[in-house]
């Protein structure tokens, strides 16, 4: 591990949370932000009645998104030091007026990483708030392709109302190796679901 990752991996320990600058380059963020507009269209992202978020419509485990919960794992496990199992991948579109009420995830969601696809009217930033493990309150912009990984199962989050048109997100989770969650891995499903796909 290099000096780099090394510090970024004592900060997220610390705080319970880590910026990722560049998760996703442009061109992955504009494909992922057309795939999401397809699965709407489709019907597959819809209005699930979620406890905690309003205005919204999301679609678990979709292809791509699994592709790039593969994809982005050796990134992720810079950010922590820490070897990580991938749980799940869900995507979600909000609209406006949307919010997320403050709350923990379940263990399957040991490690979240929440990705700005695409907010509308380009240019406008929805940051997302979390409580850090000293208790501080952190108010966090993440322009597109830009991720926050952080304790999914412990750390508070949520968003204020959203005042654009719509938001695009990705979501990727998952547990650590050695971890107290581990027997959560692929969120309880038997199996990787794009076993034997090379990625």
């Amino acid at each position: 591990m290099d000096d780099k990752a090394h510090t970024t991996s004592r900060e997220f320990w610390d705080r319970g949370y880590a910026v990722i600058d560049d998760l996703l380059d442009a061109s992955q963020v504009e494909f992922v932000s057309r795939a999401m507009d397809v699965s709407k269209g489709s019907g597959l992202i819809r209005d699930r009645g979620a406890k905690f978020i309003t205005e919204a419509e999301d679609e678990y485990s979709p292809v791509l998104g699994e592709l790039f919960l593969r994809e982005c794992r050796t990134r992720i496990e810079q950010a922590v030091g820490r070897e990580l199992i991938q749980s799940y991948a869900y995507w979600r579109i909000y609209s406006k007026g949307a919010e997320l009420k403050p709350h923990v995830d379940r263990e399957s969601s040991e490690l979240a990483v929440s990705i700005t696809v695409r907010t509308d009217p380009d240019g406008h930033i929805w940051p997302i708030n979390v409580d850090d493990l000293h208790g501080k309150e952190v108010n966090i912009p993440l322009k597109p392709g830009a991720g926050i990984v952080y304790l999914g199962h412990t750390v508070t989050h949520w968003r204020e109302p959203l005042d654009a048109e719509t938001h695009k997100q990705l979501m990727l989770f998952y547990v650590l190796k050695e971890g107290d969650f581990s027997q959560h891995a692929y969120d309880g499903r038997e199996a990787d679901p794009l076993a034997g796909e090379e990625v």
